[in-house]
C-alpha cells in the first residue's frame, strides 16, 4: 500500500477509536439519566412520606401523589424507554444517538424542575445536562442543550404553574431574582464549557497529530529503502501477530528467492542488481491484496497470506512467477529473471520458527530446479513441486 494508503487506513482506525469512546460516553450519558430518574423517584417518595405528618401538603393525598409522583415519573421513565430503543436502532447513526439522549436528559431536568421549581437548587440541575456534552466536543450540541435549558426555565417559570402554592415569579422579587441569577449562572457555564471544548478540540488535534508522526515514523523503520516494501522487522512483528491471533485462521508463509542473483551482481554490478531487486518488488506490490510482502534481506522476500489457504497461495505465485519472467531492461543487459518460491501452512501446533523453517525448507528443494514452487507437506514432512 502507498504511504497516503496507509495514513488514510490509519486516520480511520483512529475515527474508530474516537467513535468507541463516544460510545462508552453515550451509555455513560444514558445510565446517569437513569439514575437521575430513580434518584428524583425516590426523593419524591420521602418527601410525600414527610408531608404525610405535617400541615404542607393542602391538597387531596390521591391528587398529591398523581400530579408529583405518577404523572412526572411515568413521563420521565417514558423518555428513558424511547433513549433504550433508539440506542438499539441500527439505522441511527452515532451523532444521532447522541442528540437524542442529550436532548432527552434535557426535557427530563424540564419536568423534574416543573414538579420542584420551589426549590431554589432545581434551577442548577440543567447545568448536568450541558456539563454532559462536554465530553463529545461538539459546539452545536452544547450549544442547543443550553439553549433549550434556558428556555425550559423560561417556560417552566413564566407559562407551567404546577405547583398551585409557589408564588408567580414576576409578582415575587425575591423569586424573580432567583430566577434572573439561575439564568445568568446557566448562561455563564455554558459559556465556560464552550471554552472547555475549544481546549479540548485542541487537545485531541495535537494528539492526532503526534499520533500521526509517531505512525509515520514507526511505518518509515519498518519499509525497506531500496524496494519500498516492509523489511525484516515488519515481517517479525506480522508473524508474532500471527501467532497471538485466532488459532483458526489459515496462514501461509512464502519465502521467494530471485535465481542467479549472485551471478548478476558479480557480472552487471550491484547498480544493476539494485534494479533487478526493486523490479521484483514492484510486481510484488503489484500482486498484494491477499499477500503482505516483505524483503527478508538480499535477494530474499517473503509474503505472508493472512486468512489464506495454500492453492490461492501457490496460484499468487505462479502469475507473480510469470510476470518475472517477463521482465526486461531496455536499456540494460539482457537478463532472464526467474524466481523460486517456498511455501508452508500455519497450523495451531507450531509457532513462526517452525513456519519460517518450513517454508526455507522448501524454498531450498525450489533452488534445486529453479524457476519452481515447491510446498512443504508437514503430514510428510517433505516438499512437494506445484508445477512450473
Amino acid at each position: 500500500m502507498e504511504k497516503e494508503d496507509l495514513n488514510t487506513v490509519h486516520l480511520a482506525e483512529m475515527e474508530r477509536e474516537h467513535a468507541q469512546i463516544y460510545k462508552n460516553w453515550l451509555i455513560l450519558h444514558y445510565k446517569i439519566t437513569i439514575g437521575v430518574v430513580i434518584f428524583a423517584l425516590l426523593v419524591e417518595c420521602m418527601m410525600s412520606l414527610l408531608f404525610l405528618n405535617s400541615d404542607v401538603i393542602s391538597i387531596p393525598l390521591g391528587r398529591y401523589f398523581f400530579k408529583y409522583i405518577i404523572v412526572p415519573s411515568g413521563l420521565n421513565v417514558i423518555c428513558v424507554f424511547l433513549e433504550s430503543m433508539a440506542l438499539k436502532m441500527d439505522f441511527l447513526s452515532l451523532d444521532q444517538k447522541i442528540y437524542l439522549v442529550s436532548l432527552t436528559f434535557v426535557f427530563i431536568c424540564f419536568v423534574i424542575f416543573c414538579v420542584h421549581s420551589a426549590l431554589t437548587s432545581t434551577y442548577y440541575i440543567f447545568t448536568g445536562a450541558v456539563m454532559l456534552t462536554i465530553i463529545y466536543a461538539n459546539y452545536r450540541l452544547t450549544s442547543i442543550t443550553a439553549f433549550l435549558s434556558i428556555i425550559s426555565i423560561v417556560v417552566s417559570e413564566l407559562v407551567v404553574k404546577w405547583d398551585g402554592d409557589k408564588p408567580y415569579v414576576l409578582d415575587n422579587m425575591m423569586l424573580f431574582g432567583d430566577f434572573l441569577v439561575s439564568i445568568i449562572v446557566l448562561f455563564a457555564f455554558s459559556a465556560a464549557c464552550m471554552v472547555v471544548i475549544r481546549f479540548e478540540r485542541k487537545k485531541n488535534k495535537a494528539i492526532l497529530k503526534k499520533d500521526m508522526e509517531r505512525y509515520e515514523l514507526r511505518q518509515s523503520l519498518q519499509k525497506d529503502e531500496l524496494t519500498g516494501i516492509f523489511n525484516r522487522k515488519a515481517l517479525q512483528e506480522a508473524l508474532f501477530n500471527m501467532e497471538t491471533q485466532e488459532s483458526h485462521k489459515k496462514w501461509v508463509l512464502a519465502t521467494v528467492d530471485i535465481d542467479h542473483f549472485k551471478g548478476i551482481n558479480d557480472n552487471w554490478g550491484h547498480s544493476m542488481g539494485d534494479q533487478c531487486l526493486r523490479e521484483f518488488a514492484r510486481i510484488l506490490k503489484e500482486n498484494e491484496g491477499k499477500y503482505i510482502p516483505f524483503r527478508y534481506g538480499g535477494d530474499e522476500f517473503c509474503l505472508l497470506f493472512p486468512d489464506s489457504v495454500v492453492e490461492e497461495a501457490v496460484a499468487l505465485c505462479h502469475r507473480i512467477r510469470k510476470q518475472i519472467e517477463s521482465v526486461r531492461f531496455e536499456e540494460g543487459p539482457k537478463i532472464h529473471l526467474t524466481a523460486s518460491f517456498g511455501l508452508a501452512v500455519y497450523s495451531s501446533n507450531m509457532d513462526a520458527t517452525r513456519l519460517f523453517v518450513h517454508s526455507d525448507h522448501a524454498l531450498y528443494e525450489a533452488k534445486k530446479c529453479r524457476n519452481a514452487i515447491f510446498v512443504y507437506d508437514e503430514t510428510r514432512m517433505a516438499t512437494k513441486p506445484m508445477g512450473r
